[in-house]
């Protein structure tokens, strides 16, 4: 029963979400305090892209926030808006950012509203490390979960290149 309840536990957000489901995009503020209102930047026609992280400053973020930096863009080119996700501080996030140089805005979550609406799980307050395309009609396009950091920002932009052919 306890294997049961754990993979429940596990399998519950990859279940949750498909490709064609709406999504209601929230106005959030960034890392820095600036009101980000993702509803009106999906109708102006671009994608919202979420790459969740457990923890700034660690070194699979790092490495997966600096990836996404040198290919910002390439997808800004194609429509993309990139938003790095996590329960850290925004103060946290603003150090990660300015260290690295990273480019897109980072939404601190740290009441979990962004996780719950993708359904991203996590442990002790970390997230796993998803990452979740939104298209313009406000719909989930594609989600990946459990990615690897060092190969994410170019499996999802290689993603969007097909889609816009």
């Amino acid at each position: 029963m306890r294997r049961l309840w754990w993979m429940l536990l596990v399998l519950a957000p990859v279940l949750a979400l498909a490709p064609g489901d709406p999504v209601a995009l929230p106005k959030v503020q960034d890392s820095y305090g600036r009101p980000v209102d993702l509803a009106a930047i999906a109708k102006e026609g671009r994608y919202l892209l979420f790459w969740f992280y457990p923890k700034a400053s660690s070194p699979g973020c790092t490495a997966q926030g600096k990836r996404y930096a040198e290919l910002s863009g390439e997808f800004d080119r194609l429509g993309v808006e990139i938003f790095g996700v996590s329960a850290d501080p925004a103060a946290e996030q603003c150090a990660f950012i300015e260290q690295m140089a990273l480019k897109g805005a980072m939404l601190p979550d740290k009441d979990g509203a962004l996780a719950r609406l993708f359904k991203v799980g996590g442990f002790l307050g970390f997230y796993n490390r998803d990452t979740v395309l939104v298209n313009p009609k406000g719909r989930i396009e594609r989600i990946w979960r459990n990615v690897n950091p060092f190969r994410d920002a170019d499996t999802v932009l290689a993603y969007v290149r097909e889609l816009k052919k």
